[in-house]
């Protein structure tokens, strides 16, 4: 009993070093997260990531889950080493009671893809390549962590997965009872306070053309801004007594703001000399406006398709629903899978049939 106590305090301790405030929490956020779902993995083994800090989660929900085998990928990266993300792994699994059920591996082969029913698309599993989608079962599936929207260029190949018969589906985010697309409204107030802008009272322009746009304003407004929202820079007539201008157009390839953007830095410090840009997706020559005095926040610089935050900013939650909605969708596709062997027949009857299942663009 002492040896028992003393192994859930050591991987507390470990998690706690890790970033997570109380990971004993993390437990019930994902058992409450499985039951929703009626997550079921048994009979199945999963490919997915074994990552650091609130992205530890995710091998654990599909052990959790009754999951067959589950393996795991890791890597050095700037987060966590592998001995860190080993070490994190396994506290986890041991607050959970699951311990050794995680098969955690730092050299990719592809014999774990051959192996897998249900592949995700998350970080060290990226990218799904034509080499690996070859190697995969007749019956495998790739369950998008994200909407469709959201996939980018170059993390699974997907004329590749429709050559082999592999589905995928992407993961409605809107989905009732978890609604995780809304925590993005949250995210941007958290970064406005970071930056110094209190939001309430304030006067905040959004710049974009997709789902974020949306959402960010219903957020913003009602926390007591006034919230212009605008498809491009180009409109921009508002931005003389803005606070904060939100740049969070994620689909985009091209500088919204910088040479060649919607407008350049020196046009934005003349337009506005005391407003702070706030990137939380989309592509801005932060050198150049920084460059003319203005604030920004995070100052980093970002590719397009990226987010400068991610949801894990607010708390383990969001990225707990979003991976078990995910390995639910992969779910659902590896059972009818394993029964129609035709992917094309089983991504139509799923979209019609789970409203957590999404379609790709």
């Amino acid at each position: 009993m002492i040896t028992e106590v003393s192994s859930r305090l050591k991987a507390i301790e470990i998690l706690r070093q890790a970033g997570i405030a109380n990971p004993v929490r993390l437990g019930d956020l994902m058992r409450s997260t499985i039951n929703f779902l009626e997550l079921d993995l048994s009979g199945l083994t999963v490919l997915t990531e074994a990552a650091s800090g609130p992205y530890v989660v995710t091998p654990v929900i599909a052990a959790l889950a009754g999951a067959e085998r589950v393996l795991a990928l890791t890597q050095e990266s700037s987060y966590a080493n592998v001995k860190s993300v080993m070490a994190q792994t396994q506290a986890l699994e041991t607050l959970c009671q699951l311990q050794g059920r995680v098969e955690i591996h730092a050299r990719r082969s592809l014999d774990l893809f051959a192996e897998a029913d249900i592949i995700t698309n998350l970080g060290f599993v990226r990218p799904i390549t034509a080499d690996v989608v070859e190697v995969m079962k007749k019956t495998a599936v790739v369950p998008l962590m994200c909407e469709s929207w959201e996939h980018r260029p170059g993390d699974v190949d997907l004329a590749a997965c429709r050559a082999k018969g592999v589905a995928v589906l992407g993961t409605n985010e809107d989905y009732p009872g978890l609604n995780i697309f809304s925590y993005s409204g949250l995210l941007c107030t958290k970064m406005l306070f970071a930056a110094q802008i209190e939001v309430h009272k304030s006067k905040i322009i959004v710049v974009s053309g997709d789902k974020f746009g949306q959402v960010l304003q219903q957020q913003l407004t009602a926390s007591g801004a006034s919230v212009w929202l605008i498809p491009t820079l180009k409109c921009r007539e508002e931005l003389s007594d803005a606070d904060a201008l939100v740049v969070a157009d994620y689909t985009r390839e091209d500088v919204i703001i910088g040479p060649d953007g919607d407008m350049t830095a020196e046009e934005l410090a003349c337009d506005a000399p005391g407003i702070t840009v706030i990137q939380f997706a989309g592509v801005i020559d932060t050198p150049s406006v920084c460059g003319c005095g203005l604030a920004v926040y995070p100052n980093i610089k970002l590719a397009p398709h990226r987010m400068a935050a991610t949801l894990a900013a607010l708390g383990p939650r969001p990225v707990i629903e979003l991976h078990a909605a995910g390995l639910k969708v992969g779910e659902l596709m590896s059972r009818k899978m394993q029964i129609l062997q035709d992917a094309e027949l089983v991504r139509k009857m799923l979209i019609e049939e789970h409203a957590l299942c999404q379609a790709l663009a």
